[in-house]
């Protein structure tokens, strides 16, 4: 026989490949535990393409297509809600699959169910309860809002300026250097008071120590303006002790704005839900107090700034009021003396009328004897001498008859 006569149809194969899966599997579904490395979600659609793998280590060792159809599309947004994660890459499921082949797109698994207790864990279930125990047993001091937990400590008011700080981390800790160096090392050249509360910060002993740290902050009744609890990162169980009940409401109900930088982007805390602000690393709760002040000196500096333009807007007022009144004063003086030098004008111009001279030149005579001028002539005699002074001539007379003349006066 030819070797050209002994193939057979690509499609020949497949039905063989079908019937094989269908004998050995049939109608059959399977728990199958494995991660996602890669997902094509198509809402509007409604059905999902995802890659499932298998690691040793850092090797795949297993690896295939599955896909989610429409009639079970739902177990997404169910995942979602029930898990509070997003369904995407790189999460380790528990599902129930079908094995099924396509002569056009080959072999898949079809996904018709998640298990939302095994992607959780229990660390997570755990988690969820002691959550919800805060809520119920502490109204007063927990409560959820639009997603948001509200409690005592976020609602209290941050200091406009922070000096005072107590810390609570491990001793000799990364988590502690990193704090203290971006403190002391910050651009604007603050300066930090920092008390620091050593303890074990993760560990069956964890809790119960930062619960005798935060304590002892009370107990020295000294005025400090917030706590920072700190850490590096780690593996989920190591935040064990931030996720207890007891730790929880201490936070929450703390008397002190708290700060809690205690893991990495992927790690949130019952603590984190709790305290006043939390960010995800100590470096950055540092960072997180020196930007309060530096937001306090900005807000100084803007004050300043109006406040300097305002003395100065005052001043420049006041300055053209004055001008006004130096103006009005210069004007007003200006005038007076004019007044006054127009009267002086006339009053010059009057007695240069009634200069003694001027009157002579108009033919008039002064009469005088050896009193003085005679102002009362009626009351000369006959044969009083007299002197009459003329513009030209002085005249020497007597007196030789006095006639009185009747002055009627107005």
């Amino acid at each position: 026989m030819n070797l050209f006569e002994q193939y057979i149809r690509l499609s020949e194969l497949a039905t063989l490949i079908d019937n094989t899966l269908h004998n050995t599997f049939g109608g059959n579904t399977f728990w199958v535990k494995a991660e996602t490395s890669d997902i094509k979600n198509y809402p509007d659609r409604q059905y999902c393409f995802l890659t499932l793998i298998e690691k040793s280590g850092s090797s795949i060792v297993a690896k295939m297509d599955a896909v989610i159809w429409r009639q079970h599309y739902d177990i997404i947004q169910k995942f979602v809600e029930v898990t509070g994660i997003s369904f995407e890459k790189n999460i380790s499921l528990l599902m129930r699959i079908q094995v099924s082949f396509s002569a056009s797109y080959g072999l898949r698994l079809q996904v018709l169910e998640l298990d939302h207790g095994f992607t959780i864990g229990a660390i997570e279930l755990q988690r969820q309860a002691t959550l919800k125990q805060l809520l119920v047993q502490n109204p007063d001091d927990v409560a959820l809002v639009n997603g948001t937990y509200i409690t005592y400590n976020n609602r209290l008011l941050l200091p406009r300026v922070i000096q005072n700080i107590a810390l609570i981390t491990a001793p000799g800790s990364d988590g502690e250097r990193d704090f203290i160096h971006e403190l002391s090392h910050n651009l604007y050249g603050y300066t930090f008071n920092v008390d620091s509360y050593l303890t074990t910060i993760q560990g069956k002993e964890a809790e119960k120590s930062i619960l005798s740290q935060l304590d002892l902050i009370l107990s020295f009744d000294k005025p400090y303006d917030i706590v920072a609890i700190v850490r590096g990162g780690g593996s989920q169980t190591d935040f064990s002790a931030f996720d207890t009940y007891n730790l929880g409401l201490k936070i929450a109900s703390f008397p002190i704005p708290i700060i809690a930088g205690i893991g990495h982007e992927r790690n949130v805390s019952i603590a984190d839900l709790m305290c006043f602000a939390s960010v995800k690393t100590p470096t950055k709760a540092a960072s997180f107090i020196v930007e309060v002040n530096a937001v306090f000196e900005k807000e100084v500096e803007q004050l300043k700034q109006k406040l300097v333009q305002a003395s100065s807007n005052i001043i420049k007022i006041h300055e053209l009021k004055l001008e006004k009144k130096c103006t009005d004063l210069t004007n007003a003086i200006t005038h007076f003396f004019k007044n006054r030098s127009y009267n002086l004008s006339q009053k010059e111009l009057a007695i240069k009328l009634l200069d003694p001279a001027r009157v002579l030149q108009r033919g008039y005579a002064i009469l005088s004897n050896k009193q003085g001028i005679i102002l009362h002539p009626e009351k000369l005699q006959e044969g009083d001498p007299i002197t009459a002074t003329t513009h030209s001539a002085v005249l020497h007379l007597t007196t030789h008859k006095v006639i009185k003349k009747e002055v009627h006066e107005n």
